[in-house]
């Protein structure tokens, strides 16, 4: 396997201009940041064999996390500035990938603008209705959204349907939940080996052929309970989750420690575990957390989830499919509020 024709000139350009840039940065004493991603990219260029269809996705996933809603319910971009700009960086990179490839055009975009459209379908989007100002981050808070029925019983009763993570894989879902939650995609960069010759690597004690660049590596989980909420509001919320209220946990260590032991009393010996989700990116992360179920693909960044699960301490029976179930608390007025539509 080698590179060539169009692929092999731009990957020659590429490694001209990292030359260049690099150049450039010795004598001024540094580049701006989006020039350094560039400089590094071209030394690395993981998406060049990728297809354009690849490559309108990706744009996609990161585009999502690029926007959010104001106040007064028009479009702003954000900052980008989490885990060291990294969603940044990739979006300096697939425009290196979609300017070289000249893909990049109205109806090639529509895709990305898809979920934009759904914030105005109804008029002024839900979540500005909801929320004319949205307050500070709250490291103590949590945000739980659904319908205004069961926020009332959640808060009424601390009533709480808890679905199994496969139940997130039905395909039935929005785009906001749509994922595969037993599943966790991988690719491997593989673009200097390519252009070495080399047609697969070992991996995992295995030799796994080399696609269009990169390695494709799959981890499947063995099936396990989830709970999700939010760390932080935001305007896009109530839409892309089609809620009309939201549980405002203000005692987050109080409210898991209710929620843990109840799970506990369903599944004794089960383990619990509470934390942020990390964001992956299919190309930049390498599968080796054993807590692949707090790992969640990168276009869903913006959501800045926390989650909550059980899973089984030994691998469970593969005859054996889990079910939603129901817990109950207690009443939540103590440590939660809810606003409506």
């Amino acid at each position: 396997m080698l590179l060539e024709g169009r692929a092999k000139q731009t990957f020659d350009w590429f490694r001209k201009r990292s030359l260049e840039l690099e150049t450039e940065f010795k004598e001024k004493g540094g580049l701006p940041n989006h020039e350094v991603w560039r400089a590094q990219y071209y030394r690395n260029p993981y998406l060049l064999l990728e297809t354009d269809q690849t490559i309108l996705d990706r744009f996609a996933d990161i585009f999502t996390n690029t926007i959010d809603i104001s106040t007064d319910g028009k479009i702003t971009p954000t900052p980008m500035m989490e885990q060291g700009m990294r969603l940044s960086r990739f979006f300096t990179e697939i425009i290196e990938e979609t300017n070289w490839r000249a893909i990049l055009h109205k109806d090639s975009m529509q895709p990305a603008f898809r979920q934009v459209h759904a914030y105005y379908e109804n008029g002024e989007p839900a979540g500005v209705k909801m929320f004319k100002t949205l307050p500070l981050k709250q490291d103590n808070y949590l945000y739980k959204f659904s319908k205004k029925e069961f926020i009332r019983e959640m808060h009424d009763f601390g009533r709480f349907r808890i679905c199994p993570a496969s139940f997130y894989s039905k395909g039935s879902h929005i785009h906001a939940v749509k994922d595969f939650e037993t599943i966790r995609q991988y690719r491997l960069k593989a673009i200097k080996e390519v252009s070495e010759g080399l047609g697969s690597i070992e991996y995992g004690g295995h030799q796994i052929d080399i696609v269009n660049g990169v390695v494709p590596v799959q981890c499947v989980l063995d099936d396990y309970y989830l709970f999700s909420t939010c760390n932080e509001l935001s305007r896009r919320m109530p839409t892309d989750f089609e809620s009309d209220a939201v549980l405002i946990i203000k005692n987050k260590k109080e409210f898991i420690s209710r929620l843990k032991d109840e799970l506990q009393i369903s599944f004794p010996d089960w383990e619990f575990v509470e934390k942020d989700v990390y964001y992956y990116d299919s190309y930049n992360d390498i599968p080796k957390d054993p807590n692949q179920e707090f790992f969640k693909h990168i276009a869903y960044a913006y959501q800045k989830e926390y989650r909550s699960i059980v899973r089984p301490r030994l691998a469970k029976n593969e005859n054996y499919e889990l079910q939603p179930i129901y817990i109950e608390m207690g009443a939540l007025h103590d440590i939660c509020e809810v606003i409506y539509a």
